[in-house]
């Protein structure tokens, strides 16, 4: 029974294998409505009603399950569902893995890659029948580099500021290294560069600067006693 608020109408598609559809004939399953394509796949297509695509979506696949119990496979490989009002649209908030994004048609696939300008792009992967991939996943996008505002500190593209410690000191005779240096980002609390420099003398991280050299030293006269 149709609720009073299921007012929106969409188009569930299904692509049928040619030995499938027979095997639901044996079951005494019939999709009248079923037509044999060119490349020998049943295509059938059945109106549902719902008040948004996602919902649309959801109830589509709990029919689908219903309806014929893994007869036809994987939904994600053998349904679609149409977006005639235009719901699903490339913007900054677009989720790969929201429902309502899901089981899209090969139309809506092309426009909304067309839309998004390169961000997104079809997720071919296999998925299974509990975590069905998307229709479209993100590209991968290039990390963002730190920009450096002082000596020892660097900004992240959001705008924490970390400053670098020295652990260990590096050390070189004679062109070679003898012990190589090893730092630490130390995240700050500090948002501005003014407020970043008290901060690391509050803290006293700026002490590594002596450290350093006086490690530096120390290796030195080591190496010297050893030789």
């Amino acid at each position: 029974m149709m609720k009073v608020n299921d007012f929106l109408k969409y188009t569930i598609t299904l692509d049928i294998e040619y030995e499938n559809y027979f095997s639901l004939i044996y079951d005494t399953k019939y999709l009248l409505e079923a037509r044999l394509g060119p490349d020998r796949q049943f295509v059938a297509k059945k109106s549902i009603y719902a008040n948004c695509r996602k919902r649309a979506v959801q109830k589509a696949v709990q029919w689908f399950w219903k309806e014929f119990k893994g007869a036809l496979g994987s939904v994600h490989k053998t349904m679609t569902v149409d977006d005639p009002h235009g719901e699903v649209v490339y913007n900054e908030d677009f989720a790969c893995n929201d429902l309502g994004n899901k089981y899209l048609s090969e139309e809506t696939i092309d426009r909304v890659i067309e839309e998004s300008d390169g961000e997104l792009f079809r997720d071919l992967s296999e998925g299974s029948e509990n975590h069905p991939p998307n229709s479209v996943k993100r590209a991968k996008r290039r990390r963002k580099q730190s920009n450096v505002i002082a000596p020892r500190m660097t900004q992240s593209p959001a705008g924490t500021i970390y400053y670098r410690t020295t652990m260990v000191p590096q050390y070189s005779k004679d062109g070679k290294i003898i012990q190589r240096r090893k730092v630490k980002n130390v995240k700050l609390a500090s948002k501005t560069l003014d407020k970043a420099l008290r901060e690391v003398s509050r803290r006293g991280l700026d002490r590594d600067e002596k450290v350093d050299v006086i490690s530096s030293v120390i290796v030195e006269e080591n190496l010297k006693e050893a030789a």
